[in-house]
């Protein structure tokens, strides 16, 4: 199959890498910016169908699972699996069921950017997949991370932030409103999403902001 230069709800599926307690409490920069977005890329999956699956990293009576936050949008029939490795391709049972999605485009998104997404995004690409990051959905307790998300650029990964992947799956304006298909398939009668804009400023920004 030919890549794409564009993220594809029906090529897509979206791993997310290590999202736990532990390394959230370890974390360089603030919470609630990460926490909001990783919410909303659960519910972006969701909406669109993308499939999701889902790495915690042993032990995890210590390191933990998803944070309650997540876990009230985390979709039901999504894959869990506990790995001891930090390349989750080297896990013969998460390596079979990232084949057994029939997606050739990863979303990735987790921790540790240095560690666990570097050497899962690594092995990703070697498995013939395109992967996407999503730099602001990304966490690590070294504050220095340029090194390794330089280095996935250069293997072949491609960068975007939660408000470019929002806006690449919407498409138009001419398409119906986020929340008028998640009541379709949820049937909650309440909008969960919050307008990319009005999101707390993720350190990147405030980041890059300060450079300029």
């Amino acid at each position: 199959m030919m890549h794409s230069r564009f993220v594809q709800p029906e090529r897509a599926a979206l791993v997310l890498i290590d999202v736990q307690p532990l390394f959230i409490g370890l974390m360089h920069g603030e919470h609630e910016p990460l926490l909001a977005r990783l919410e909303h890329l659960l519910l972006l999956a969701r909406t669109y169908e993308i499939p999701v699956l889902a790495t915690f990293e042993h032990p995890v009576d210590s390191n933990g699972w998803l944070p309650e936050r997540l876990e009230r949008v985390f979709p039901p029939d999504s894959g869990r699996f506990v790995k001891r490795t930090f390349n989750l391709c080297s896990e013969p049972e998460i390596r079979e069921a990232v084949d057994g999605l029939g997606r050739d485009q990863m979303i990735v998104a987790g921790s540790e950017t240095d560690v666990c997404v570097l050497q899962s995004s690594l092995g990703l690409l070697e498995m013939g997949h395109q992967v996407f990051l999503v730099e602001d959905c990304l966490f690590t307790a070294e504050p220095n991370d340029g090194p390794a998300l330089r280095r996935l650029q250069q293997a072949g990964t491609i960068p975007l932030t939660y408000k470019m992947l929002h806006y690449e799956l919407k498409r138009t304006v001419g398409v119906p409103a986020l929340h008028h298909e998640w009541n379709r398939q949820f049937g909650n009668g309440a909008d969960p999403f919050v307008d990319p804009y009005a999101l707390p400023p993720s350190r990147r920004s405030a980041d890059a902001t300060s450079a300029s």
